[in-house]
């Protein structure tokens, strides 16, 4: 067994906090350029011009790159030779009330969700996935998940009868209606299968993986080729502004689901694709 102390867990959560909210990956930063080159229509241009000079900005004047520093979302692989002294849970909320306040990042979570909206200044709780794996490792990926593009995020319980091209409909419907109003071009995080419960954190899974990506299985790459092909022509535009350029990336996971189902969920990201990872 390898003891893992908190602090050592606690440093690695706020260091990844402070890269998601003021570092843009390289990657995005990569595709975001590519975009703005083959962008014709000047008005996206235009906004892609600016994402650009404000990443810059975020990172040379240390200023979370959007003002919206969202929910903290962690993904954790614990190897199953770790040992730690106290639940996991714990110290990651711990270490991200204490970044939130250390960083003078946007508190955003309210403690009910209808009857009492209120607001308790820590950002807690960590909205945490936990996976085991062999090893005496943890790697942790961290999102802070704004609301603008998770509102327009949506779930469908479809049928098997509905197939691939009910898969694909139900996607462009939903990039359609999120439009501008998710701050594209976007990433379109997708989950097919599981149950319910679950294909909304397939879909936000689908969200962290690397720009760039593509599933492993075959013919689901070719599906996320396919969905981008067809979101790019609503033409929506950077930032709505209509275009030919629409997409950052198309990532789908899948699962085993039920004979009569095939639950799908879409995870809106928008162009400040915020994440950072690390292992201990």
């Amino acid at each position: 067994m390898k003891k893992i102390e908190s602090k050592k867990i606690e440093a690695l959560v706020e260091k990844l906090i402070y890269e998601a909210n003021f570092v843009l990956p390289k990657k995005v930063r990569t595709k975001i350029n590519q975009l703005a080159n083959k962008e014709t229509n000047k008005l996206s241009k235009t906004a892609l011009s600016q994402a650009q000079k404000n990443w810059e900005i975020a990172e040379k004047e240390e200023l979370p790159l959007c003002q919206d520093t969202g929910l903290a979302i962690f993904f954790i692989e614990i190897g199953n030779e770790v040992l730690l002294s106290e639940p996991i849970k714990k110290i990651i909320n711990r270490a991200t009330k204490k970044a939130y306040k250390k960083f003078y990042l946007r508190k955003s979570t309210v403690v009910d969700p209808l009857f009492e909206r209120k607001n308790k200044g820590d950002n807690l709780p960590a909205f945490i996935h936990l996976e085991q794996i062999k090893g005496d490792k943890i790697k942790i990926k961290f999102l802070p998940k704004g609301g603008g593009a998770e509102n327009k995020s949506r779930l469908k319980m479809l049928v098997p009868a509905d197939g691939e091209q009910g898969i694909i409909d139900f996607i462009t419907d939903t990039a359609k209606k999120a439009g501008g109003s998710a701050c594209p071009p976007f990433v379109l995080g997708i989950g097919i299968g599981s149950s319910f419960d679950s294909v909304g954190t397939l879909a936000k899974k689908a969200i962290s993986r690397e720009l760039g990506t593509k599933n492993k299985n075959k013919k689901y790459a070719q599906l996320e080729g396919k969905i981008l092909k067809e979101v790019n022509k609503l033409k929506i535009g950077a930032m709505g502004y209509g275009g030919k350029e629409s997409i950052l990336g198309v990532h789908i996971e899948q699962a085993p689901c039920h004979i009569a189902s095939m639950p799908v969920a879409v995870n809106i990201q928008c162009h400040s694709a915020r994440s950072a990872k690390g292992q201990i």
